[in-house]
């Protein structure tokens, strides 16, 4: 609920004002400067309505010490006056109001401008959380990808010194050479994979990346990318709960592998030693619910909140693998499908879930 704070020195235009206003708000009154100030470091408002002609202390230096504290800076203040010389309301500008309104008031103008402050104070609020959080993932991109394209270069260069020493002491063999190709191919492919990745978050962001979609039963989509998951992960045991009468959804066949694959390698990555992946599907409404979920530590909060964001890497300490793009790929892929994406906890095992909307908008009630 927004809060707004009323500043008049005469009672009865504070309850005038609450009267005006919409009961929607949290309306706070003050009929001295001190109070306001009390109440504004308190309750944080969304929104001041502050008289400028009081005893004591009057508006402009309520508002000059509002300004002049950090918690109550960014707080809208909007002057209550009598005046109409343009030298007041200069001055009330100048110390960092946004508007102000004159009385006797007119309940028209009082709540459009209200409304519009609020609003204007909202965008401004939202605004600034991403821009913080722009920040925060420009900071990952710089420290994240240079480590990455370092590392893998660095296991190129390094084999390929190898390679080279070995070639000019003649001490060529077949199984030598080999080992040593196939780790600088190796380094090549990680390189390519993280560059690949970084060109489909730009396409997938600008709206540019295309999705050929085909009807395709579900079952038939899990079943292709786990049997392309178990021949790179041998080690990983899995055990499938799907329906063998889940409708068909219209997907990207190769997009969808994509995602499950990513989850199935986040979930084997954090998955607790000799524990069991389970990949599951059911409908849900208008939805069809896959769920990938692994059995290792619980994901706190706070990462919960995170762990979409891209290059945002590990929610555990124990790998530093990858360069934190997976998930987020994952997420912008689902949505551009228009479903949604999301990790909760399930008895004990974290739960990376996924919508894909149905073609049939009245599907059977499937369990």
């Amino acid at each position: 609920m927004k809060a707004i704070l009323i500043v008049d020195d005469e009672p009865a235009s504070v309850a005038l004002l609450k009267r005006l206003l919409p009961q929607q708000y949290q309306l706070l009154g003050a009929t001295d400067g001190h109070t306001a100030l009390d109440l504004a470091g308190q309750y944080r408002p969304d929104l001041i309505l502050l008289d400028v002609r009081m005893p004591d202390m009057d508006g402009y230096e309520v508002c000059r010490a509002l300004k002049e504290h950090p918690e109550t800076a960014d707080i809208p203040v909007i002057f209550l006056t009598s005046l109409t010389e343009v030298e007041a309301i200069v001055k009330g500008f100048t110390l960092g109001a946004v508007d102000y309104i004159v009385k006797p008031f007119n309940a028209i103008e009082l709540n459009a401008r209200v409304n519009t402050h609020l609003l204007l104070q909202a965008t401004k609020e939202e605004l600034a959380r991403k821009n913080a959080e722009l920040r925060e993932q420009q900071d990952l991109f710089l420290e994240m990808i240079p480590h990455d394209l370092r590392t893998s270069l660095a296991i190129i260069q390094g084999y390929a010194e190898l390679l080279r020493r070995v070639v000019k002491k003649r001490e060529v063999d077949a199984e030598t050479c080999g080992l040593y190709a196939g780790e600088i191919l190796q380094g090549c492919d990680r390189l390519k994979s993280l560059l690949n990745d970084l060109v489909d978050v730009g396409r997938l962001k600008a709206g540019s990346y295309k999705l050929r979609k085909l009807s395709l039963p579900v079952a038939s989509l899990i079943a292709t990318t786990l049997e392309n998951y178990q021949d790179t992960h041998q080690g990983t045991r899995l055990r499938v709960e799907i329906p063998d009468d889940l409708p068909e959804v219209e997907i990207d066949n190769h997009s969808m592998e994509r995602v499950l694959l990513n989850l199935l390698t986040n979930a084997g990555k954090y998955s607790a030693p000799g524990s069991t992946v389970f990949v599951r599907a059911w409908c849900q409404e208008h939805d069809i619910v896959v769920a990938v979920c692994e059995e290792g530590d619980e994901i706190t909060p706070l990462d919960r909140d995170k762990i979409f964001v891209p290059y945002y890497r590990s929610y555990l300490t124990k790998t530093t693998e990858g360069v934190g793009l997976g998930l987020h790929i994952a997420k912008l892929i689902v949505e551009a499908h228009g479903g949604k994406i999301w990790v909760d906890r399930d008895d004990r095992r974290n739960r990376f879930c996924f919508t894909l909307p149905l073609k049939d908008p009245h599907p059977p009630d499937t369990l």
